[in-house]
Formats: structure tokens, sequence, C-alpha cells
């Protein structure tokens, strides 16, 4: 099975602003992925691809923050774009 990753090109500012406005580390979405700390921070600078299924995961937990907050959710456009 084919793994679809998807090309940051420095692109993931978005992802970074989300993390941080719910109130998230790098260490926890790191814990989420099952990864290291400085294994996400790689992906979120867009030096290392991140996983369709690693995004999902972290527009999951992200949604579930917002919602926590009173916050309307978002998109995956809006998190990645």
């Amino acid at each position: 099975m084919q793994k679809t990753a998807i090309k940051n090109d420095k692109r993931l500012y978005k992802l970074k602003y989300w993390r941080e406005f719910v109130g998230l580390k790098q260490e926890d979405i790191a814990a989420l992925l099952g990864c290291k700390t400085s294994n996400y921070c790689q992906k979120e600078r867009g030096n290392t691809e991140i996983r369709l299924s690693e995004i999902l995961k972290i527009h999951k937990v992200i949604n579930q923050r917002l919602a926590n907050l009173g916050e309307p959710q978002i998109t995956l456009d809006e998190l990645i774009r």
C-alpha cells in the first residue's frame, strides 16, 4: 500500500498557528503521531513530508479542541493551505 504524503514546501504555517491557537505544544502533536518532537518540528517547518494520515489525526484533535473552546471547526484546507 502506497503512503500518501503532503509536500510541505514550507507552507504549513497555518498548522503551527492552529496548534498554538488551541493550546497544543509540538510535544503534544509528536506524541499523538508517535514520533519524536524534533521529527514533528521538521514536518511543521516543511523540511520533512507529512503523511495525510498524520494531518487527519492533527485535524481531528484541533477540531475537538476548537469545539471545547466554543469555536467553529476548521476544514483541512484551512489547516494546511
